[in-house]
């Protein structure tokens, strides 16, 4: 996982299970993207601040920040327990 020194926000930790949630409801077998992680973090940064930019950029950016990066072969939702484990607080 993503070795971050700060622990997520209360709102990213929100946005991480809302992201969770997602992916173990659509496609949860399909394999993980970066592209499919990038693109959930825009989408719940920006729904949550409702599309103002300079708002919801650093909410992306925190979430991404937390967020692990994708390794090859990992299903939606494998990683989106690993989006579970990195909410709760627990590092690898």
């Amino acid at each position: 996982m993503t070795n971050v020194t700060n622990a997520p926000s209360e709102l990213c930790r929100t946005l991480l299970h809302c992201m969770a949630d997602t992916l173990i409801v659509v496609d949860p077998q399909e394999p993980m993207t970066a592209g499919d992680r990038l693109d959930l973090a825009r989408r719940y940064a920006d729904t949550w601040h409702h599309r103002t930019p300079q708002d919801s950029g650093a909410t992306e950016r925190e979430i991404l920040a937390h967020a692990p990066a994708v390794r090859p072969g990992t299903t939606r939702d494998e990683y989106a327990a690993q989006l579970r484990l990195v909410a709760q607080g627990v590092t690898a």
